[in-house]
């Protein structure tokens, strides 16, 4: 005979909030609705100003295919761990309770995301500066003006085109771009860091003010960056595949060049910046549903943001080859060189150039803003955890305004683009430390089985092996980049780079080491040792029921089967498909009985008999 589970009032009680829940929302259970705003999260979290162009390979050497690789097996992987934990918890600080170990590993991850806020806030300023210069009848990129003495040989915009014609090609160094750059951002003049002065002002004065809206309103502001970007991106790409069919088939070609050169370094620090790793990552502010099926949404916006990239990418190509059949390009080029100096000189080569112009700088300036906005609002939530006694407004005044005092000597240090690429690449080995070291925590430490487990009692599905592998593997493989970061660093020419870069390294370890110090002394003062690495009774579900069912919960149970072979895969049916309510009914009503059937005549339905009869066994 088979054995049926007793229902209990008890039990039907405990797992009513979470059911209820899922009612709730059960029109989103298939998560279309929140699997939309995540895209909108996760896009605007990908859209800093370094991962504008990926693909054309005029700054770094990026294979579409070894990046699609990485973003599969290392982005995918950390993204659906971390947000599932945080939609799960519904938590920005999860740390507390999964593990104490992770609370050092959080202000390294706040560290790190306050110095890339920095520098992107830098980044939107200058966008902000050469977009008004723009709309001048002539831009300051197009012609010459004599900073650096009368002898310094320029050749405006209109000068090259003239030589290109006659089938000359000018050297970038002498063009008026290239000088006007030189003077914006390496040698300064009053003029110049007044102007600059007063973008960042404006940077961080708007960037309070769209932290401090509502999160229904800052996801509204999300939407339309999104929206803005794919469909201005949609437009671009046409009218320039259109207007320059042979620079657009030759781009073409390059971008898919498997045997091309390839920068696999490149590509996984893309990779972090794109998905989060060692930085605050995607939160949804509470306006998702907590059952959103993580791994769709992460494998949705991974085609969306591949494919948006790439044609990003296809049009910086077109614009760089139609630059170099005019012009000579002799010196490494770097992100903010290529933004700021190259992109505005092509566009100068195409009709309708002020379009491109507009589409670069404006694309830059609302990713960024909602960008900055996202990671200054998460930072502020996750010290307003720490410190709950101060709101978060003035939280996120206090860290507005330490952006604008250290956003200046960051902005001063473009002039010394060593120390700046040396600070990036500190950065760069920090997160893949930080990242590594929370992934090692929760699959390692806390297990990967019971982290599967997690996924199957809340969203009610088990973990493919694609998943379960990946999350095993990726705390060796970031640790194993972090080796070979630092011996790279060992291996750098440019002493003031590899010295900023070491600098860096060592005050972020040494805060996160602080921590893990003060953490393990205060456990071993408790004589509970053991306790700095496990994870509280607290850690799991925000209601107190749903961790009490998330104790007892065993998957066996879950998957058991019925007499006549079908599975049931929730608490709400029982065997024979009966609702366990009424069967709960049934067990509480003590006047039940065999002989009540025959008193009721043929009318009684078969089914009660059986519920009777499966009572008394």
């Amino acid at each position: 005979m088979p054995h049926y589970r007793t229902t209990t009032l008890l039990d039907l009680t405990s797992s009513m909030s979470l059911l209820d829940d899922r009612m709730d929302f059960s029109k989103d259970h298939f998560k279309w609705a929140s699997i939309k705003k995540f895209i909108y999260l996760a896009f605007t979290f990908s859209a800093s100003s370094s991962n504008f162009d990926l693909f054309s390979k005029v700054v770094e050497n990026v294979r579409i295919y070894d990046f699609i690789i990485f973003e599969l097996t290392i982005g995918m992987t950390y993204m659906c761990m971390d947000v599932f934990i945080k939609q799960y918890t519904r938590k920005l600080d999860f740390n507390k309770s999964l593990n104490p170990m992770l609370k050092g590993i959080t202000y390294g991850i706040l560290l790190q995301s306050g110095l890339w806020t920095l520098i992107h806030a830098s980044d939107l300023a200058d966008s902000v500066r050469l977009l008004v210069t723009s709309l001048q009848s002539v831009p300051s990129w197009s012609k010459c003006q004599r900073t650096f003495g009368t002898n310094v040989s320029c050749v405006t915009s209109k000068d090259i085109i003239i030589r290109c014609r006659e089938k000359q090609l000018t050297n970038l160094n002498i063009t008026s771009a290239h000088i006007n750059y030189q003077k914006s951002f390496s040698h300064f003049d009053r003029h110049v860091l007044t102007t600059r002065f007063f973008a960042v002002a404006l940077v961080w004065i708007f960037n309070f003010f769209f932290t401090t809206v509502t999160d229904n309103t800052l996801l509204k502001l999300f939407k339309i960056a999104f929206i803005w970007r794919f469909l201005s991106t949609l437009i671009i790409l046409i009218l320039i595949m259109f207007t320059t069919k042979y620079h657009a088939s030759i781009a073409f070609f390059q971008m898919m060049d498997i045997t091309a050169p390839r920068t696999y370094s490149a590509s996984v620090d893309h990779v972090t910046y794109a998905y989060g790793i060692g930085f605050v990552g995607v939160y949804d502010f509470g306006t998702m549903s907590p059952y959103t099926m993580i791994d769709n949404a992460v494998i949705l916006f991974t085609i969306v943001f591949t494919v948006v990239s790439f044609a990003r990418s296809f049009i910086v190509r077109i614009l760089y080859l139609v630059l170099t059949s005019c012009v000579e390009v002799e010196i490494s080029i770097t992100p903010h060189y290529l933004l700021f100096a190259i992109l505005p000189l092509s566009t100068e080569f195409l009709y309708a150039h002020r379009l491109y112009i507009i589409y670069i700088y404006a694309n830059i300036m609302i990713a960024t803003i909602a960008y900055l906005s996202m990671l200054t609002l998460s930072m502020s939530k996750l010290l307003h955890a720490e410190f709950r006694s101060i709101k978060n407004i003035y939280i996120v005044g206090i860290l507005c305004f330490l952006g604008f005092s250290l956003s200046v000597p960051i902005t001063v240090s473009m002039s010394s683009s060593s120390r700046l690429l040396g600070l990036i690449y500190g950065l760069n080995v920090t997160v893949l430390y930080l990242g590594g070291f929370k992934v090692a925590v929760v699959m390692w430490v806390y297990g990967v089985r019971r982290f599967s487990t997690d996924v199957h009692f809340w969203l009610g599905f088990k973990p493919t092996k694609f998943w379960t592998i990946c999350w095993m593997l990726l705390p060796i493989v970031l640790f194993v980049l972090v080796l070979y970061r630092l011996y790279k660093l060992t291996q750098m020419d440019d002493l003031s780079q590899s010295i900023t870069a070491a600098a860096w390294i060592g005050f972020s370890l040494l805060i996160v080491a602080i921590f893990h110090v003060k953490t393990i002394a205060r456990y071993l003062l408790r004589n509970n040792l053991a306790g700095a690495f496990s994870s509280k009774k607290t850690y799991g579900p925000p209601d107190k029921e749903d961790r009490k069912r998330r104790q007892v919960y065993s998957e066996t149970a879950r998957l058991r089967q019925c007499t006549h072979n079908c599975h049931i895969l929730d608490d709400v049916f029982d065997c024979f498909h009966i609702p366990i309510v009424s069967r709960s009914k049934i067990f509480a009503s003590s006047s039940e009985s065999l002989t009540h059937i025959y008193e009721a005549g043929t009318s009684k339905k078969l089914s009660d008999a059986i519920d009777v009869g499966l009572s008394h066994h």
